[in-house]
C-alpha cells in the first residue's frame, strides 16, 4: 500500500487503514505529501478530514515549493481550503504577500477572499454599492473629473477595483493619482507596477524619455513605485 494508489482510490475503508499503517507525513519523490496527494488526486473531503484529523505538517513543501494550501489553490478547491484554514493553516510567506496562496489565487477572486486574513491581502469582491461607485469612476469620460473623484475614494478596496479595472491606454494621470490616494495599497501597487509594465518604463534612458514628453509621466510613476515599493 502506497499513498499514491490511496489518494486515488477514493476509498475511505482505504483511507483508514492506510493512516493506521502508513507515515501519514512520508514524502514522495517530488516530495508531496499525504495531504497533497490528496489535494492533487481530488481525494473526497471525508477522506481529507480522515488525514487532517492526525498530527501532520500543514505547512511542509514539495519540491516546487508548494505548501497543501497552495495545491488547494491551484485545483480551484474551495471547501478543502476552509477545512485548512480550520486547522490554523499558515497564511504568510517570509518572501512577502507575493509568496502567498492569496497572491497565487488572484485570478480567481472568490476563492482569493476566502484568503483575505494573509498579511497584506485585498478584499477582490465588491458588493453592489462598492461596483457602483467603482463603475462610477471607471465609465467617466472627463480624465480630470475621474482624477477628482479618485483621490477622494476612502476605500482600499474600493481603489484596488479601479486600478485593475483601468483602461491604462487612457494615460497615467488617474493612475498617478490612484498612487498618491493614501488609502492605496501596497498589494495595489504591485499590481499598478505590473499593469504598467514597470520594468519597461524603467529600462528606459532619459534621451528616450526625452524624445516624447508623453513618456515622463509613466517613467516618473514607474520609478516613484520602484521606490515605495523597493523592487
Amino acid at each position: 500500500m502506497e499513498w499514491t494508489e490511496v489518494s486515488k482510490s477514493k476509498d475511505l475503508e482505504v483511507v483508514r487503514e492506510a493512516i493506521s499503517k502508513l507515515d501519514v507525513n512520508e514524502r514522495d519523490a517530488r516530495g508531496r505529501t499525504p495531504l497533497m496527494l490528496f489535494i492533487t488526486n481530488r481525494m473526497p473531503h471525508e477522506g481529507i478530514k480522515l488525514l487532517l484529523a492526525q498530527h501532520i505538517d500543514l505547512e511542509a513543501r514539495d519540491k516546487l515549493g508548494d505548501t497543501a494550501l497552495k495545491k488547494a489553490v491551484k485545483f480551484k478547491q474551495k471547501e478543502v481550503i476552509s477545512l485548512l484554514l480550520a486547522k490554523g493553516v499558515n497564511l504568510s510567506e517570509p518572501e512577502g504577500i507575493t509568496a502567498t496562496a492569496w497572491f497565487a489565487a488572484r485570478e480567481h477572486a472568490r476563492i482569493a477572499d476566502l484568503l483575505v486574513d494573509t498579511p497584506g491581502a485585498i478584499r477582490l469582491t465588491l458588493n453592489a454599492e462598492e461596483q457602483q461607485q467603482a463603475d462610477a469612476i471607471l465609465y467617466e469620460d472627463s480624465l480630470n473629473t475621474m482624477c477628482q473623484r479618485i483621490s477622494k475614494v476612502s476605500s482600499a478596496v474600493i481603489l484596488h477595483a479601479i486600478v485593475n479595472s483601468y483602461n491604462w491606454d487612457d494615460g497615467p494621470e488617474p493612475m498617478l493619482t490612484a498612487l498618491a490616494n493614501p488609502v492605496c495599497a501596497p498589494i495595489t501597487m504591485i499590481d499598478m507596477f505590473e499593469l504598467m509594465e514597470g520594468e519597461y518604463w524603467l529600462a528606459l534612458t532619459e534621451e528616450e524619455i526625452a524624445s516624447s514628453d508623453w513618456k515622463r509621466p509613466w517613467k516618473e510613476m514607474a520609478l516613484t513605485l520602484q521606490e515605495k515599493l523597493k523592487c
